[in-house]
């Protein structure tokens, strides 16, 4: 599938391009690698995966995977609805929209008929409390088969499950996709667990990893041959730190004294908390290691239709300048914002 869905550029216009890749394939992003030479027949195994065998992609997670406010402060205004935007089709492991450099553009330059990229944006989606989230939230045409939720903990991957599956049967009814392709599913979770680990029992490391090991086997038990890759959390709290280092980044709106960088990520705030997020933070990548350790008994590794595997995200927040978690132009696709969705929703 090409992503094809309208895009407004700087001064309003709209951006319905794809790339034309070497071999005049139309492309959502020409990457300039080589094709693949087809294979004689279809892969039968999840350990023997290629980029071309990907016929659908899935996601579950937060903010940072729904890309809430990935295309940054827009028009240099907080009083702006798009500022509520979340920007999905630039997600870094599920966007879609032409030209942006995501991981579904990518395996789309190999696989072309690649299905569940989100494309364009909406409103955000959000996620409160405990088990809090509304229904009626999801825009299947833009989110596709991206179930992230703004605000999500992982007590709520339940929910965001049920969207895929009840989005998957569709497809399968309809035709569109069959059982059998081959799936590649990211699950990206837990900035928000960090968050209300000093006030939060159920965002505990232990209770996250049990969280998590339930999505993971529920996946397991309700779709067929499919690649589950968890990335690790990262350190939430230092963006907290990198931006209060500058006083003229985090300013009161206009008229109040309101600072949004003070009512985000509850934990965030004093040095007291922020040593209990830094000491439980490894946990968390334990507990996610874990999950994946769990399924490598030689019972779930005679499966050859299901597999999880961990990505490790090695992002030191405090390299980067400023300017990557602040006021970027939409027209630059290429820059860190995009490349690690790292949102201004902290100021």
């Amino acid at each position: 599938m090409t992503a094809t869905i309208a895009r407004r550029q700087n001064g309003g216009t709209l951006d319905n391009s794809t790339a034309i890749a070497r071999n005049g394939t139309e492309v959502p992003l020409d990457i300039g690698c080589p094709f693949l030479t087809p294979r004689t027949t279809p892969a039968q195994s999840v350990h023997d995966l290629r980029p071309d065998d990907i016929r659908l992609v899935l996601g579950l997670g937060d903010s940072v995977m729904a890309a809430f406010a990935a295309e940054g402060i827009q028009d240099n205004t907080f009083f702006n609805i798009e500022n509520a935007y979340e920007n999905r089709g630039v997600s870094f492991a599920m966007g879609g929209d032409p030209n942006a450099i995501t991981m579904p553009n990518i395996l789309n330059y190999y696989s072309h008929n690649l299905y569940g990229a989100s494309v364009g944006e909406h409103i955000i989606s959000i996620c409160f409390g405990n088990q809090i989230c509304p229904q009626g939230q999801y825009r299947p045409k833009i989110d596709v088969l991206n179930a992230a939720q703004s605000g999500a903990r992982s007590l709520n991957l339940d929910h965001e499950l049920d969207y895929i599956l009840d989005e998957l049967d569709d497809l399968y009814k309809s035709g569109t996709v069959q059982r059998t392709d081959w799936k590649l599913l990211t699950l990206f979770i837990g900035s928000n667990d960090i968050c209300h680990s000093c006030t939060q029992p159920t965002s505990l490391p232990t209770t996250f990893g049990v969280n998590i090991l339930a999505a993971v086997e529920r996946v397991r038990t309700s779709i067929s041959n499919v690649l589950v890759q968890i990335v690790g959390v990262m350190r939430v709290q230092d963006i907290v730190v990198a931006s209060s280092n500058f006083t003229d980044y985090c300013r009161p709106i206009k008229g109040s004294d309101f600072i949004g960088h003070d009512h985000e990520c509850e934990c965030s705030h004093s040095v007291y908390n922020r040593t209990i997020m830094s000491t439980y933070f490894p946990q968390y990548n334990a507990a996610l290691q874990g999950v994946v350790q769990h399924y490598q008994s030689e019972e779930f590794l005679a499966d050859q239709s299901f597999a999880v595997v961990f990505q490790p995200l090695l992002v030191d927040i405090m390299s980067f300048p400023i300017q990557a978690i602040r006021y970027l132009q939409k027209k630059n696709i290429c820059n860190i914002r995009q490349k690690y969705n790292l949102t201004s929703f902290f100021c």
